[in-house]
């Protein structure tokens, strides 16, 4: 059974409402497939890992070495 034949059989199963939802879900996966990521944007979502820290990867070096040094 060919997968486009398996995904229809399963999506039939399901109540009109999820039908929706996975129509959604596969446009968000489409729309994601051809977005160009934006660097910008990936430091706005990851600014609060190293809170306080001006520069994240000086601290997570320096974390590093700390803990290759621990006894």
């Amino acid at each position: 059974m060919q997968i486009l034949e398996t995904i229809s059989l399963k999506l039939k199963l399901l109540p009109d409402d999820k039908q929706v939802e996975v129509a959604d879900f596969i446009d968000f996966l489409l729309s994601r497939l051809y977005e160009e990521p934006d660097a910008e944007q990936i430091l706005d979502e990851t600014s609060g890992i190293w809170a306080g820290e001006l520069d994240g990867v000086a601290y997570e070096d320096q974390m590093r070495q700390q803990w290759e040094h621990r006894n």
